[in-house]
């Protein structure tokens, strides 16, 4: 397995993306003894076309930096740091 920690998404965001994982609890186990007691979500891309291969890279984010995405996501509006309302 290899871990790329030094990455950005397309919206300036850090990331790591890990390469030739043959078990998800290699990403969990790498996580936990290297970052231990931060957050993280996984982003899983299943908008790509059915006749693609699959990616096999796995991309992690820290929990705090998607936020944002999933919140405009779910149909809610940032009105400060704390409050977030429904559209």
């Amino acid at each position: 397995m290899k871990v790329y920690d030094d990455r950005q998404d397309g919206y300036g965001r850090d990331m790591f993306v890990f390469s030739g994982v043959k078990n998800i609890d290699e990403v969990y186990l790498w996580l936990q003894q290297n970052y231990p007691g931060y957050k993280f979500g996984m982003v899983f891309d299943c908008t790509r076309d059915e006749l693609q291969e699959p990616d096999r890279k796995f991309y992690v984010y820290f929990l705090d930096e998607l936020t944002e995405e999933v919140m405009a996501y779910s149909d809610f509006v940032k009105i400060n740091e704390r409050t977030w309302i429904k559209k």
